[in-house]
């Protein structure tokens, strides 16, 4: 690509301009390096020729080109800048003026994590479908929410033991294992980005994936008598109560929380909630028969789902799964389950699992409305039916004997689902 330098200002003084071009490119920005005015032609710096003449004018002449040559030096070095810069760019980078500009401008904000998370989320906005932007920005929102309670980071800052530091501040919000490592993987995407726009990043980046794994679980699910235990329960606070209530819920209607917590009543028609999965946005809609714990929740807020717990979407995930503990614990789900404990091997430098006991109680998260919906009518009703609600990661085999437009028989769905939750 050629780089090119020049003014347009008519001051006799004037600031220097950067150009990019190449082919359908051209983009340009003003530099922090000014000139006089007539000194730059075609991007060279030109001396004042000193001839003949008294002694004063020469001395004048050649403090003059002092300065002329410190901004040519100034202009090569910028060059080799932008030039390291083009080169290292990813395929997919757009060069535009606030690409130039974020070179040759450079603010203080520059090595802030915060400023080059703003700078990933414009590149990458144009380029990754909605929901993972989306993921981008609930990482970006957990940052900002983590310098509140602790400092500004700078991106220098951002080694092995700030990784580890973050995961157990992820860990100790309640966030799932699988969630944790998905955040740690975007932030070293994050870092690597910056780094080839020339920000100084630690050593430490190429290291931040090791020892993370995705955690296997034994799965834990609400029986349907269980479920009418939680729903029945009395001496509940407040946000424990509407806890309880998407708990309920969310057992009744198989939605991941993301989802879950989006539910509106405008959704609702004949008993029937439509839902569109935001994992599956291009999937047709999940249509949901309202069973009768879910009509009394309902009733119970004059038509409406139970508030949010909090206004912030990834706040209230993570009290959800705070408070649904509190209340399986206060209706006394204590049956003793397995479930999975990671200790450190010294030998192997690494985690192995080892089961343990623990009342049912203390394992409950999120996710234990889907499965426990799935369990509770797996084997009682076609596997098609429960499809059909879950949209499951199967559903693309499951697409390939049901047509894409089929509506599924609701009326049965509903009579089939009534009469098992009665059982």
């Amino acid at each position: 690509m050629a780089v090119s330098f020049y003014t347009q200002s008519r001051k006799e003084i004037a600031p220097i301009w950067i150009r990019i071009r190449e082919g359908s490119i051209d983009a340009k920005a003003r530099t922090l390096i000014s000139v006089q005015q007539d000194r730059l032609v075609k991007s060279k710096v030109v001396l004042h020729r000193i001839t003949t003449g008294e002694p004063e004018h020469k001395n004048i002449l050649r403090q003059k080109n002092d300065f002329l040559n410190v901004v040519q030096i100034q202009l090569d070095a910028l060059r080799r800048e932008v030039q390291s810069a083009l080169n290292k760019r990813d395929g997919t980078e757009l060069i535009d003026s606030k690409w130039i500009k974020n070179i040759v401008q450079p603010t203080e904000n520059i090595n802030l994590l915060s400023a080059n998370i703003d700078a990933f989320l414009d590149y990458k906005k144009p380029l990754v479908k909605t929901n993972t932007y989306r993921t981008y920005t609930n990482l970006k929102t957990l940052i900002n929410r983590f310098e509140k309670e602790n400092s500004t980071l700078l991106v220098s800052g951002i080694n092995l033991k700030f990784r580890d530091k973050f995961l157990k501040y992820l860990n100790d919000n309640g966030y799932s294992n699988s969630t944790t490592i998905l955040y740690i993987r975007i932030l070293t995407t994050i870092l690597k980005h910056a780094k080839k726009r020339g920000v100084k990043v630690s050593d430490d980046i190429d290291n931040f994936k090791d020892d993370l794994k995705n955690k296997k679980t034994l799965n834990v699910y609400l029986t349907l008598d269980e479920i009418k235990r939680i729903f029945e329960l009395k001496d509940l606070t407040p946000q424990e109560s509407i806890a309880r209530d998407w708990l309920v819920i969310s057992c009744n209607t198989a939605q991941r929380v993301g989802d879950l917590l989006k539910y509106d009543k405008k959704d609702i028609k004949l008993d029937i909630l439509t839902v569109q999965q935001t994992k599956n946005e291009h999937s047709f809609p999940i249509r949901i028969p309202l069973l009768p714990q879910v009509k009394d929740i309902l009733k119970k807020y004059v038509g409406n789902f139970p508030p949010q717990l909090n206004s912030n979407p990834q706040v209230s995930y993570v009290y959800y799964n705070r408070l649904i503990k509190q209340v399986c614990r206060k209706a006394e789900i204590n049956d003793e389950v397995k479930t999975l404990t990671y200790q450190k091997n010294n030998i192997k430098e690494d985690e192995v699992s080892k089961v343990i006991i623990k009342k049912k109680w203390e394992v409950v998260s999120s996710h234990i409305g889907r499965r426990s919906f799935v369990t509770n009518y797996y084997g009682k009703m076609p596997t098609a039916l429960i499809q059909a609600i879950t949209g499951h990661k199967t559903e693309s085999s499951f697409l390939l004997y049901i047509d894409r437009d089929r509506e599924v028989d609701i009326e049965n769905l509903s009579a089939m689902m009534l009469k098992i939750s009665k059982q």
